[in-house]
């Protein structure tokens, strides 16, 4: 790489670059003679004769890494990215992502449906609903972590795939991955449990304790999607070994194949952490969904066994510790559902108040609690989250109004 920097910053040891001869009549104090800058007395020559400014190749940390090796890199990198991104704002974001979210669930649908019957995969419109989440991430990525808790789909074999999707790419966007890597990420929380089809569904929806033998045969349906969609060489290798290793844990003792941190792809790594929050904080037939703040805890406790321990901090850190959609109470007893996290604040995020001390709906007020609002001579803050179950209405309604 490239770059122009001060007289001040060059260093020995640093290459010049050769440059067009007509660079001169732009810089009249660049030094551009090409080549190695031997000592510390060249550099201080160099500035007695007035040269302010040089173009030097720097050295390309990722030149040489594997794509497995350069998103690891971005990982143990996170904790010094800046922490702000410009975002659309909630409302207009959160109406865009609902229709994107109601056309990938009817994607997922497709999917699962066209295995079911043996038939070829629509890959384009697949690849075409991964980009769509991956431009709602983008856009605003709080509206997809919203979603995924929100959404009215029965169905848990579509949602869960549309919701590890989702959560996947929010946190790959988090990260610094590239456009190109999250549309993958996405593709691969959306066909991760592909292989559930070619399991006996007596198994997939048994309310009670899988049997041995039973548990056994749930084992495989990561290497069942991995041969359903190992035929199309359209989908990349990283997208099939995410599919295939989404259940190996970091201290070795997932499954297929017992794999440690180091061996895991960084996509599975990704998926699993997607998986297991999505798997937590959902209902189903057997058991009633975790508050999202509860299943971070359980999931963060789970650090140095399942999850690598960096990995799950920064996607505490990505969701925020009261992720939107989450339903709150107040330290007035009043209730409000969270909108937007606030990352360099994570116990205050964006929130609408909206019911009070006794669950009856009141005139609804946007709050940034990082502003130190306060209601009387209190100073606003969550007490703890609240179980929206009780509250026995729909709260999406109240993160699309403006």
């Amino acid at each position: 790489m490239i770059k122009k920097i001060s007289i001040d910053e060059l260093e020995p040891g640093m290459e010049v670059v050769k440059l067009s001869s007509e660079m001169w009549e732009h810089l009249p104090h660049l030094y551009a003679e090409p080549g190695i800058i031997e000592s510390g007395e060249q550099v201080a020559r160099l500035k007695a004769e007035g040269y302010r400014q040089v173009f030097v190749q720097m050295k390309d940390e990722n030149r040489g890494l594997t794509d497995e090796q350069r998103l690891d890199q971005l990982i143990s990198n996170r904790e010094a990215a800046p922490a702000h991104k410009e975002r659309a704002p909630f409302p207009q974001a959160m109406k865009a992502t609902r229709v994107t979210y109601e056309s990938a669930m009817s994607c997922a649908m497709r999917i699962v449906n066209d295995a079911k019957l043996g038939r070829k995969m629509d890959y384009q419109a697949a690849v075409d609903t991964a980009s769509a989440i991956v431009d709602c991430a983008i856009r605003n990525p709080d509206t997809l972590v919203c979603l995924s808790k929100l959404s009215e789909f029965d169905d848990y074999t579509y949602t869960h795939s549309i919701n590890v999707a989702a959560i996947a790419v929010v946190f790959g966007e988090y990260i610094g991955m590239t456009r190109e890597e999250l549309v993958d990420l996405g593709m691969a929380g959306m066909m991760h449990d592909l292989g559930k089809t070619s399991v006996d569904q007596n198994i997939v929806n048994k309310p009670a304790k899988l049997t041995p033998e039973e548990f056994a045969e749930m084992r495989k349906h990561p290497a069942y999607g991995f041969v359903l969609l190992k035929s199309n060489p359209d989908i990349p290798s990283k997208v099939l070994e995410a599919v295939r290793l989404h259940h190996e844990k970091y201290n070795g003792s997932g499954y297929p194949s017992g794999l440690t941190r180091r061996e895991i792809p960084a996509f599975a790594r990704i998926i699993c952490l997607a998986d297991i929050y999505d798997a937590l904080t959902s209902n189903r037939c057997y058991r009633d969904a975790i508050l999202p703040n509860k299943a971070l805890g359980i999931m963060y406790g789970m650090r140095e066994q399942e999850f690598d321990p960096l990995e799950i901090q920064l996607f505490i850190k990505c969701l925020g510790i009261f992720p939107s959609g989450s339903l709150v109470q107040l330290n007035t007893g009043d209730y409000a559902v969270v909108r937007e996290s606030n990352p360099g604040k994570p116990l205050s995020p964006k929130i609408r108040v909206i019911l009070n001390k006794t669950m009856h709906p009141i005139r609804a007020r946007d709050v940034n609690l990082a502003d130190g609002v306060k209601s009387g001579d209190t100073e606003l803050e969550i007490i703890e989250c609240a179980d929206p179950g009780v509250y026995k209405k729909s709260l999406i309604n109240y993160m699309t109004a403006n």
